[in-house]
């Protein structure tokens, strides 16, 4: 998430219509990791992630925090499928541990989601309708996670 990508309009028509954005604290995180990492190798980067920085600490998004109940979801989502799910249509990018912890952050993710009431929207359908069923699992009588495609953000 940077200024000029595919979210940026979508974020811009959600400040129009003061509509606050829920993002996930793993969220936040992993984009701040993927900008601050980028700016390492190129300083426009800085830029993009000093954007981040005022849109996160800003009115427009609300984290969902990873608190003590989505911590609790979270380790019980772990022990229900600890290891990242491939297939041979859908391999995993990344060496193994790079794919590890980008499991344990979808689960974080999808924790403090869920416990947040939050919907996700994402292009890692996969993965999240996996963790969504695994909730149902877990938590039968509740609202289940909601799980959407991300919307196509491109101009019209």
């Amino acid at each position: 998430m940077a200024p000029g990508n595919r979210h940026e309009l979508r974020l811009l028509e959600r400040a129009a219509a003061n509509d606050p954005v829920a993002l996930a604290a793993p969220t936040v995180m992993e984009i701040a990791y993927g900008l601050s990492k980028a700016s390492l190798r190129d300083e426009r980067f800085l830029a993009a992630g000093a954007w981040f920085t005022r849109l996160v600490t800003g009115d427009l998004v609300i984290v969902c925090a990873l608190d003590e109940h989505a911590a609790l979801v979270a380790g019980k989502l772990r022990a229900r499928h600890p290891l990242p799910p491939t297939t041979a249509q859908r391999p995993r990018k990344g060496t193994k541990p790079d794919q590890r912890a980008a499991w344990l952050l979808d689960i974080q993710i999808a924790a403090c989601a869920w416990t947040a009431g939050a919907w996700l929207r994402t292009d890692n359908q996969h993965d999240f309708q996996l963790l969504a069923r695994l909730l149902s699992e877990l938590y039968p009588n509740t609202a289940p996670l909601v799980v959407e495609p991300a919307p196509d953000l491109a101009p019209t």
